[in-house]
């Protein structure tokens, strides 16, 4: 079975990691480290849509913040 691929636009602001789904503009949240980016933009998504965690993948598109000087 083929799963649903998401993208995830992940932006870090000084200690947070803003995280959003750009195909679904409510669907957004946060993470203190990097190692929670993957759960959490799992399970806000399988919140929102009402799906199981593990029905879908991911595709993250990383960002900083940071203006060049």
């Amino acid at each position: 079975m083929i799963k649903t691929q998401y993208k995830v636009n992940v932006i870090k602001d000084g200690a947070l990691w803003f995280i959003q789904v750009p195909s679904h503009e409510n669907i957004f949240t946060q993470a203190q480290n990097i190692d929670e980016i993957e759960p959490m933009t799992r399970e806000v998504i399988s919140l929102m849509l009402e799906i199981p965690e593990d029905s879908f993948d991911l595709e993250f598109s990383f960002a900083s913040d940071k203006s060049p000087a």
